[in-house]
């Protein structure tokens, strides 16, 4: 039973609810990262959990009143509007009314309310980002919503200016994020009288590195610089001049994205929700997590960096962003990747992602170690972990391989950490247990014959084009949809990145890259398009429902097309 239940209203054939499906993942996803379950279903509230309601102002007065006690409404639309009932504002008088808009707010605060009206800014969660750009943008501009007059004005005057303008309506999910990657600027034009910004909208499109072209509006604010804004008079040849300028239209690309990843949907819910709202035993296992952590990148002990390029003394800049190679520390991935692994492992866990977990290139074993922590943590006894590595160093690059030509891994000593040690290093945390394997010698000879069935993380960390090559190689595969791929020297080793880019365009992989500190990197691996699980479903008899009548989740259904294409 989750904590938090977020509810998409949907009238009967009704499409639009699909606007606020984003707004529900980031929610879903920052609850989870606090520690809360949580889930997204439709026209459905449960007594017993706190329920988060979306799209409200669709629901009749009896449904309305029928909400259960303790539930809030979150309000994302644009108060004043023609199309909001008298009964809408008086959920107020009942409900905790969350507003992603401070200029909402004034207006609920002006009425009677049971409780104080909250601000809950749309923020961003890493799943979010999974539109990449397509190799032949041939959209100018794309522009979807519905049609007025105004709308249509500024629409044919584009296409007056010899602008390929593509406009659709009531296309969601995976359609619209197709036409998303085609476009070269994605239109965003006033629909309501109040001429509210439209962040709803607008955020996704952000989350993907997509240049927005805005109608401006009186309560941007801090959003003027991450979207090109113009007046209504100036908005056709402000996009004229953004199609004419490459260069422009990337930096507000990567200026837009950068704006809103800061804006992060689990510290804007922090704010909101009361400390107590944790279970003990979800503040225990976040202690518990916190510790290891901080013991396994030593910032208790603040050991001394043992590299020849920076002084050999602790620098706690450089152990946060893992610049350093530590004296006595478990690893060196430093706390910014550790966290990331560690989000990515609760990850997968609250959402059933299936597999085991591994790193290929393990160090003092550190980062394994987290890995076995958070199983542990969450009580999970299903899952291994695997620690590969030779237990000597790295290898000499081998002859024949241009991008490790000249890498002087194997000559430092430092590297080449025993088996021992490192069973060792897990014995000491109380974490060398059965649900730990180990893979002893060269990727090439241990990977392809490893008895690993299925995989929810792979991390990689053999710093050499044909270390990352060989785990690719022998271990992608395994990787269940909705799992990750993380790389921990991709900014820093070339030979790294160049593996990486070589296997994803080998592999036609199109998932979106996302950045960790600068040195390390994860994508999450999609599952089919539509077309695909549609095939797939017919060559594989399946419906919504086992033989058992058991609903099958959309986990399980990837699952079953992964063991198809196997």
């Amino acid at each position: 039973m989750p904590d938090f239940l977020i509810s998409i209203m949907r009238p009967k054939g009704y499409l639009h609810s699909e606007a606020f499906r984003e707004v529900a993942e980031a929610l879903m996803y920052g609850f989870r990262q606090l520690g809360h379950k949580s889930a997204i279903l439709e026209n459905t509230v449960d007594p017993r959990v706190t329920n988060v309601v979306l799209g409200a102002h669709l629901l009749g007065e009896r449904d309305m009143a029928a909400l259960p006690p303790g539930t809030i409404v979150y309000n994302l639309e644009q108060l004043g509007s023609s199309h909001l009932s008298d009964a809408y504002y008086r959920l107020a008088e009942q409900y905790q009314i969350w507003d992603y808009s401070p200029i909402n707010l004034e207006i609920w605060n002006n009425r009677t309310c049971a409780l104080p009206p909250v601000l809950v800014e749309i923020g961003c969660s890493p799943e979010l980002t999974r539109v990449a750009s397509a190799s032949t943008q041939d959209i100018d501009v794309l522009f979807y919503g519905s049609i007025n007059e105004k709308r249509l004005a500024i629409l044919r005057q584009l296409e007056e200016a010899g602008v390929r303008v593509h406009t659709v309506f009531g296309v969601y999910g995976k359609d619209r994020d197709a036409l998303i990657a085609r476009s070269k600027i994605v239109l965003n034009l006033h629909g309501y009288d109040a001429k509210l910004f439209e962040i709803v909208r607008v955020s996704y499109l952000l989350a993907n590195s997509k240049a927005v072209v805005s109608e401006a509006a009186f309560d941007m604010g801090a959003y003027e610089s991450a979207v090109a804004a113009f007046t209504y008079e100036g908005i056709v040849q402000g996009c004229i001049d953004l199609l004419e300028d490459d260069k422009k239209r990337v930096e507000l690309e990567e200026r837009g994205y950068q704006f809103f990843r800061e804006r992060d949907i689990t510290q804007i819910l922090r704010q909101v929700l009361p400390a107590e709202s944790s279970s003990p035993e979800q503040r225990i296992r976040k202690l518990y997590l916190d510790m290891v952590q901080r013991c396994i990148i030593n910032v208790i002990y603040e050991d001394a960096n043992q590299s020849y390029w920076a002084a050999r003394e602790y620098n706690s800049e450089l152990r946060e962003y893992g610049r350093d190679w530590p004296s006595q520390a478990h690893s060196m991935i430093g706390n910014a990747r550790m966290t990331n692994l560690r989000q990515i492992i609760e990850h997968v866990i609250q959402n059933n992602v299936p597999g085991d977990l591994i790193e290929t290139g393990v160090w003092r074993g550190g980062a394994c170690i987290m890995m076995r922590a958070v199983l542990k943590a969450y009580n999970v006894l299903d899952r291994r972990v695997w620690v590969a590595d030779s237990f000597c160093g790295l290898p000499e690059p081998k002859p024949g391989v241009e991008a490790d030509a000249g890498d002087m891994h194997h000559t430092f000593k430092e590297l080449a950490v025993s088996l021992e040690e490192v069973q060792a290093n897990f014995a000491k945390y109380d974490l060398l247990d059965q649900q730990v394997r180990f893979l002893k010698g060269w990727f090439s000879e241990t990977l392809p014959s490893a008895a690993i069935e299925s995989l929810a993380v792979l991390r990689l960390d053999g710093d050499m084009y044909e270390s990352t090559m060989d785990a690719l190689t022998h271990l992608y595969h395994k990787v269940s949809f909705g799992g990750f791929i993380i790389v921990d020297d991709y900014g820093a080793v070339p030979g790294c990145k160049k593996a990486v880019h070589d296997f994803r365009e080998a592999n036609r992989i199109d998932d979106p890259i996302q950045n960790i500190d600068g040195y390390g990197v994860y994508w999450q691996k999609s599952g089919p398009d539509e077309r695909e699980v549609s095939s797939l479903r017919d060559r594989m008899k399946l419906d919504e429902r086992d033989s058992a009548g058991r609903h099958v989740t959309a986990t399980e259904f990837a699952q079953s097309v992964q063991e198809c294409h196997a």
